[in-house]
């Protein structure tokens, strides 16, 4: 049986628990804790991040079990996060979630839908419907080659 989420808005104080939700998803990819540190920035959420944006929880059986985080700068929609417990992906959690933010974002007036995408999760988006838009190419910790997808999901 699938899980049936309920969705709340986040709230400022449930920062510090978002951004372990968001280390623990990245890190079930297998990433290296060097790499993982290197990204601790990009997966840590602050308080006023909760209260500036829309951020919305995905709880389970009154656990939180993911969240996805969705910013507007100049005109343009982003997810910028999109994350689950290790626990609750490959349970059709991911979907439910993503479909939600695309709700959300729509009714706010956004046409699409930005997503930088770590190269783990590109399959998922595209299954969901977003088309590659882009490549960034970086160089991890100065030393490491990466490329990350830039998909494009248009809202009807």
């Amino acid at each position: 049986m699938k899980p049936t989420p309920v969705f709340r808005r986040a709230r400022p104080e449930e920062a510090t628990a978002l951004s372990e939700i968001a280390m623990a998803s990245k890190q079930s990819w297998g990433y290296p804790d060097e790499w993982l540190e290197a990204w601790r920035a990009d997966l840590t959420l602050s308080p006023d991040y909760i209260r500036e944006r829309p951020v919305w929880m995905a709880e389970v059986e009154g656990a939180t079990a993911g969240f996805f985080g969705l910013d507007r700068r100049a005109g343009i929609w982003r997810l910028e996060h999109l994350w689950l417990l290790p626990a609750f992906i490959r349970k059709g959690l991911g979907r439910v979630l993503f479909a939600e933010a695309i709700r959300l974002a729509g009714a706010a007036g956004a046409t699409e839908l930005h997503i930088r995408s770590d190269p783990h999760a590109e399959a998922f988006y595209l299954r969901m419907g977003a088309v590659r838009t882009g490549l960034e190419a970086y160089q991890l910790l100065g030393k490491i080659p990466r490329e990350v997808p830039h998909l494009t999901y248009s809202i009807r």
